[in-house]
Parts: C-alpha cells; structure tokens; sequence
C-alpha cells in the first residue's frame, strides 16, 4: 500500500481555502504566511483563531428537550413518568418541554475538543493554556465523550452555517491526533489518513470548480432509470461533482486513496479499480440526458507514490470515461493549472 500523506502543509491550507471560504477572513490572513512543521500545528492554529470568532459572534442556541419533576406545570405532562417516580406524593409531576439553550450538539463537540487540546501533550503547552482559557465560555454546555460518532449527528442550517469549517476543522486536528496516539499497525493508519483526507478532497474539488471556472457546478443526486418506477431499496447515486457548459456534462468523482490502482498478484499488471469504474458508468447511464447532450464521466484520483498511476482515457458503449491521477505534492499554481486543463479539454 502506497503512501498518501506526503501533501505539503501549504496545499493542505490551500485545499481548506477553497473548501471553507471561511479561511479567506481578515482574522486568518496571517496563517497564510507562517511555516507549520506538521498538519496538526497548522489545524491548531486555525482553532486557536476560529472558536474565539464563534463566541464573539455569540454560541449558537437551539431547542432542546428538557425531562424533569416540577410543581409548576409547564411543557407536556408525562403521566407514566409521573406515577414511576411517585412524584405526586411530593405535590409534583413529570413533565417535558422544550428549552432554547447552548447545550445543543455544535457546542458539546466544540467544547469536547477544547477539553481534549487543553490536555494533549502533543500539542504545545501555549496552545494547551489557550485552549483551557475558551472553557468558560461553555459551561452552560455539558460534557460529552470525544469520539467520531459525534460528528455523525451534526446538521446545519441557515442559523448555525458558521459552525462548520470550526467544527470540520475540529475532527480533522482530533483524528490526527488520535491517529498519531494509535498503536495499529501501519497497514492500518494508512487507512485511517486516507479516510481522513479523502472528505477534505472533494470538498476541496467541488469549490475549487464553484470559485475558478464559469462552468455549471453542482453536485445532484442521479435517479435511477427504472422501467416500471420501482427503486426501493436502490442505493443513492449522489455525485461528487457536476460540470455543465452548453450540451456537454462532465461528471467528475474524486477518489482519494493510499493506493489508486489493484493488482491480482504481487508483480501482476496494475489494474483499475472495478468499483470505481462501474460507479461511474453506472452515473453516466443513469443521467437524464438531452436529445443533442455529451455526457462523460472522470475519475479524478489524487496521486500516490506508486509507479502505477491511472491516466487513461476509455470509450465504453460509446461512453468516454477518463481515469486520471492529480498530483497534490508539486506546488498548489501546478494542481490548479492540472485541474483546469482536465476540465478544459473535455469541453474544448
């Protein structure tokens, strides 16, 4: 398995401007002129200036449900609850309401991960007593378990949309450290580093596309073609990326993965990846084309350092399909130059 972790500390920060513009603020200009030794330092930082933003602009609030025994009626009364606990032997009942409060799940993440900073040795002491300086702040917030299940229960909306690069922000330096901490074996942390980075790769895409070209943008889901209506059950096709310009549509995935391309034997000829390529043939014959539309798919994997790297170009049942591989390690102007021309050449 090929490593894929080698990406410069500056095209990581670039990858994260295009994917949060948030970091194109005044309060982070000065990021993009410091040296970091390592990703983790670089993520501190912008945590070091993020959260202080989020709770100047005041912490977010939402409803949450409260349970508890009262002698004032407010909310629902809960009759099972209130007979369980005897409570009206004390002149009380059980009931439910709704509370608007800081103790929704956005800031039990954040300050979980300021509890964690304020204690990792493997981040300097300044920022430790930094991070420890943010707590009071929540202390209407309670206290949840860190743990990348958290993140899993995160919506967003209109109202707490700032949230999102800090929080983001937050697993990413979280899972490094975790990842750094582990005792698995090497095998295994190359997965994890994939999995971490392959999210902030499309992100990084889909904006990269939104921001530097004049081309449509999007990123819908496909239906699937059924003959008779009937697709319970059927996997969603969502897209990573989505690129219109007059009759032509290129549907772009990115992939993101320590290794890029499979063999079947050590020292056997390099193959693609079987997974990947029907996915994406499967997105194009599924998409609900016009009469005179030109539809072509690209998988757009980010470069390892194996020998073997996909960099073809496929016509399959009069569909082309290109496989390419983009190198994030040479300087940020050569990816952006590399990603135009991808595009380019297609609608060209």
């Amino acid at each position: 398995m090929e490593r894929n972790n080698n990406i410069p500390i500056r095209n990581i920060y670039y990858m994260l401007s295009y994917a949060y513009q948030t970091l194109n603020l005044s309060e982070y200009k000065q990021i993009g002129t410091e040296k970091f030794d390592n990703v983790k330092e670089l993520y501190t930082k912008i945590l070091s200036i993020g959260i202080p933003i989020l709770i100047r602009g005041g912490l977010s609030k939402g409803y949450i449900s409260v349970e508890e025994t009262s002698n004032v009626i407010k909310g629902k009364i809960d009759i099972n609850s209130t007979i369980k606990k005897d409570a009206l032997v004390n002149k009380k009942v059980a009931v439910v309401y709704d509370e608007f409060s800081e103790n929704v799940l956005l800031n039990q993440i954040i300050k979980a991960a300021l509890v964690y900073l304020s204690s990792s040795n493997k981040i300097s002491q300044k920022m430790r007593r930094l991070f420890y300086g943010m707590l009071p702040y929540f202390t209407e917030v309670s206290d949840v378990e860190l743990d990348l299940k958290l993140w899993k229960n995160v919506r967003y909306n209109r109202k707490n949309i700032r949230y999102q690069f800090i929080v983001d922000v937050c697993r990413y330096l979280y899972e490094q450290l975790l990842f750094d901490e582990s005792s698995t074996s090497q095998m295994m942390k190359e997965v994890q580093d994939e999995q971490r980075l392959s999210s902030l790769y499309e992100k990084f895409i889909y904006a990269f596309f939104k921001r530097e070209t004049k081309y449509k943008v999007s990123h819908p889901q496909i239906q699937w073609m059924v003959d008779d209506e009937f697709t319970d059950a059927l996997p969603i096709m969502q897209t990573d990326l989505v690129l219109q310009k007059d009759n032509k549509t290129l549907i772009v995935d990115a992939k993101f993965y320590s290794d890029n391309m499979v063999a079947r034997f050590e020292g056997g000829a390099a193959k693609q990846k079987s997974g990947n390529l029907y996915q994406i043939f499967t997105y194009i014959n599924n998409w609900k084309k016009e009469p005179d539309e030109t539809v072509a798919g690209i998988l757009l994997y980010a470069k390892t350092t194996s020998l073997s790297q996909p960099n073809h170009i496929y016509h399959i049942k009069g569909n082309q399909i290109i496989v390419i591989s983009l190198d994030l390690q040479q300087d940020f102007s050569g990816i952006k130059d590399n990603l135009l021309a991808y595009a380019n050449q297609f609608f060209a």
